[in-house]
């Protein structure tokens, strides 16, 4: 891999420059037809950051066109926002390759610098579906409980595994959680929290029909539940089509902008336009966050909010981790007003997720994978490509400006 190009190379000089910044990590398609097909026209050029003091005087003086953020450059060295005050006076724009754009402020971007921010549209909205719909499903069927019992505390018994049905109460195991080196004198010693399995006088007088629990709280069907969609771009769109179609689930949603007609949906969708009415939190048996960072969202869901919900309602979030006050969600799970939650964002995402969700049973956790799968990994770089594409050789906004 080519990196660190002096910027006096002849071929450079002569050809729209995107400079492409990462540390350790290299995640971009560059063995696609339509990389090399772009970069016989516009310069592509791999910068290795071994030394940010160095990367700092390179970006000044580079005369680049166009920055192309990765996810190494957002999460080890603070992304585009960072290096602000070192920005060519060539810079005309910042693309990133996926949906997000929250480390950096857009609207000053283009203000203060003229500079376009762009990002990859709707175009993720489908992965980012599947993990929501995954997590709703795990929700209700509290589908991390079983797996987790029948792998590691039952040896794989089906009887075993089924006692813990109509159970109350819960009971610790201590285990221990091996660090990325995989060094066992180093491992973190952790707890985990378990529901108790049902005693076998109580087996015997147990009613399913009445109680099919775990440690208290319901297994269900997500099917006629009604889902609160909060946040209703491409993703939570996709969502709700989704839920509607394929788990027959009752759509309601709030959108800052306004409602969206039924006929450009597709399916029902009932739309509630006071985010701070209590009927807009009652109605929901399971509520899902699609939702960006921006002030208006930090820790949407919080005491006040969940007072007004009904009892047991479930919550998933794949919006931002910001949308989630989490010392008043592990408080709500612990009195059963929550029953269960799924998460694949979180507050304190690049140090380290707190223990209490970690040991808990009733929640289903993933290390923010929403839109991360292979074919995914292609088609964001193409769809940068298109970026490209249209700002620096056509004269255009790029394919998604967002700013």
């Amino acid at each position: 891999m080519t990196s660190n190009i002096p910027m006096t190379n002849t071929e450079i000089t002569k050809k729209p420059r995107v400079l492409i910044p990462y540390l350790n990590q290299w995640d971009v398609a560059d063995h696609t037809q339509e990389w090399q097909k772009l970069s016989k026209e516009v310069s592509l050029i791999k910068y290795k950051i071994e030394d940010v003091r160095v990367f700092e005087q390179f970006l000044q003086g580079s005369e680049i066109d166009c920055l192309w953020v990765t996810d190494d450059f957002v999460e080890h060295l603070g992304g585009p926002a960072a290096f602000w005050d070192f920005y060519p006076s060539s810079l005309k724009a910042v693309v990133v390759p996926w949906v997000g754009c929250d480390f950096i402020d857009g609207r000053r971007l283009r203000k203060e610098k003229n500079i376009i921010l762009c990002n990859i549209g709707p175009n993720a909205s489908n992965c980012v579906a599947d993990m929501a719909m995954f997590l709703v499903i795990s929700c209700f069927r509290l589908t991390s409980f079983w797996e987790h019992c029948f792998r590691f505390f039952t040896n794989g018994s089906v009887p075993d595994t089924r006692r813990y049905i109509g159970g109350e109460g819960k009971t610790t195991f201590g285990i221990k959680a091996l660090p990325s080196d995989g060094s066992i004198s180093s491992a973190l010693h952790s707890s985990y929290e378990l529901p108790k399995a049902a005693h076998p006088d109580e087996i015997a007088t147990l009613n399913l029909s009445k109680n099919f629990s775990i440690g208290g709280k319901s297994v269900d069907s997500p099917a006629d539940k009604n889902a609160l969609i909060l946040g209703f771009g491409s993703i939570g769109r996709t969502i709700g089509k989704r839920l509607s179609a394929g788990l027959g689930m009752n759509i309601h949603y709030f959108k800052r902008s306004g409602p969206i007609p039924e006929c450009n949906l597709g399916y029902n969708a009932k739309f509630w336009h006071d985010i701070n009415a209590p009927e807009t939190w009652a109605i929901a048996d399971i509520i899902i966050i699609s939702l960006p960072k921006d002030p208006s969202t930090d820790n949407i869901i919080n005491e006040k909010t969940l007072k007004m919900c009904k009892d047991g309602v479930r919550i998933v979030n794949v919006g931002r981790g910001s949308c989630i006050d989490e010392d008043a969600l592990i408080k709500a799970l612990d009195s059963g007003k929550v029953t269960s939650c799924g998460l694949d964002v979180f507050k304190n995402e690049s140090t380290a997720i707190r223990q209490d969700l970690l040991s808990r049973w009733d929640v289903t956790l993933l290390p923010h994978i929403g839109s991360t799968v292979s074919d995914m990994m292609i088609s964001q770089t193409l769809i940068t490509l298109e970026n490209i594409k249209s700002i620096l050789l056509n004269g255009k906004e790029g394919v998604y400006p967002i700013n």
